[in-house]
């Protein structure tokens, strides 16, 4: 009885030490869930803050040194710097608050206002090429001032507000190129307006309204053509907003035979203005040039380039029409896309030598009659004087031919002369040994 009792008391014992150890197991593995959990709140905190910080320093170490550009939360049109802009401008120009940049401080400018660049490939094989040179284009004095509007007044597109859209490649190329129509035959392209609009929301290689290629622009034109402004009208928006699509007819578009970049100096930028028409250039953008007003503007020493969010110095396209001097220094006429309310009615005279990139003229050739009839014959001269060169290759390589079967001929001849000459001698040298030798009896 006593040792059943002590079974009985040993299998409970052994039970509640059972119970006690799933107890404790369930209550490491609870506290195990909770460590785990607890982990991964504090590790997905701990990254997001990392993140953020990493964030920050990005933001603040991606940007020019300090002192080389405006404070980026100050505006366009701020009144304490309008008034150091034109103290600063030593009587040459006047600055001003512009509509166009009412509301835009200097981060504005640097994360929307940037995209147009240049191309660094110039001559290179599948790339823009630089101009040939015009025999016609040489000598000849040049005029002390030109402004292509008093010479063909009907000649020149309003001045487009490109709105909060980098566009000023596209709207550059258009107007310039509607100028050049104009006059090369002013009657049939009297007062011609071409859609800037067509580049946005059309041309593949740009970015629409993130900008584009000052040059590379014009591989689209030359091989697409452009709409009059009536079949796709100017919206200051990307192919998104604004599709490609039009109830024009594919013959209303206007052609370019070609395009290259002008890169001989001021002189010859005047001569091509000169003969026919405006040019496209790029300019830096300094923070005075925005509140520019009149005058002739050049950036001092206060002015400070407005950088885009890669460090680089924003760049913008204008058309350059025309020249001029004043005070002794030179200057360009500049068409501007900022509306009417900025500059002189749109336009800025800007010194030479000063923002504009003057070696990096872009020249188009627009597909008028004219134009096509003085590339025929320039093709057909080009052919004439090809085949010329073929002819005499072919007549050089055959005297040569000839001279060299000559020479042969009177080298073998010379040769087979040699020739006879050893034999000769080498049988009078058998005559000779075949004499029988003196004998005495």
């Amino acid at each position: 009885m006593a040792n059943q009792k002590a079974v009985r008391a040993t299998k409970v014992e052994k039970e509640e030490a059972k119970q006690q150890a799933a107890v404790s197991a369930a209550s490491r593995r609870q506290g195990n869930k909770k460590t785990k959990a607890d982990v991964k709140y504090y590790t997905c905190v701990g990254g997001c803050i990392a993140v953020t910080l990493f964030a920050l320093y990005l933001a603040a170490t991606n940007k020019p040194p300090k002192g080389s550009q405006s404070p980026l939360d100050q505006y366009v049109n701020d009144k304490s710097f309008i008034y150091d802009v034109s103290s600063n401008a030593g009587g040459n120009y006047t600055a001003a608050a512009s509509p166009f940049f009412d509301g835009w401080d200097h981060a504005a400018m640097r994360y929307g206002f940037d995209g147009v660049f240049t191309s660094n490939m110039v001559g290179m094989s599948g790339a823009v090429q630089h101009c040939e040179k015009d025999k016609n284009m040489e000598g000849g004095a040049l005029p002390p001032s030109y402004d292509a509007r008093e010479a063909w007044p009907r000649c020149f597109p309003k001045v487009r507000n490109s709105g909060n859209c980098t566009s000023s490649y596209a709207i550059a190329a258009a107007s310039a190129l509607s100028s050049r129509y104009c006059i090369t035959d002013n009657e049939k392209y009297d007062s011609l307006e071409l859609s800037p609009q067509q580049i946005l929301s059309c041309d593949k290689k740009s970015r629409g309204c993130r900008g584009g290629g000052v040059d590379s622009v014009w591989a689209y034109i030359q091989k697409r053509g452009l709409y009059p402004e009536k079949c796709v009208p100017y919206k200051g928006l990307g192919p998104k907003d604004a599709p490609c699509k039009t109830d024009c007819k594919e013959t209303e578009k206007l052609q370019v035979l070609d395009h290259c970049i002008l890169g001989g100096g001021i002189k010859e930028v005047k001569r091509e203005i000169l003969n026919h028409g405006p040019l496209v250039l790029p300019l830096q953008v300094m923070d005075s040039f925005l509140v520019y007003k009149d005058g002739v503007y050049s950036e001092g020493e206060d002015s400070k380039p407005v950088f885009s969010r890669n460090g680089k110095v924003i760049k913008h396209a204008v058309v350059v029409l025309g020249w001029g001097k004043a005070m002794g220094s030179g200057y360009w006429i500049v068409q501007n896309s900022w509306d009417t309310t900025w500059g002189e009615e749109g336009y800025a005279r800007v010194a030479m030598g000063s923002i504009l990139q003057e070696g990096y003229a872009v020249a188009a050739t627009p597909a008028t009659e004219e134009n096509i009839a003085i590339a025929e014959k320039k093709k057909k001269e080009s052919a004439e004087r090809l085949a010329e060169i073929k002819k005499e290759r072919a007549d050089r390589d055959e005297r040569i031919r000839d001279a060299k079967a000559k020479r042969d001929a009177e080298s073998a001849a010379e040769q087979s002369a040699a020739d006879d000459i050893d034999l000769d001698a080498l049988d009078e040298e058998e005559v000779v040994d075949d004499e029988p030798e003196d004998v005495e009896v």
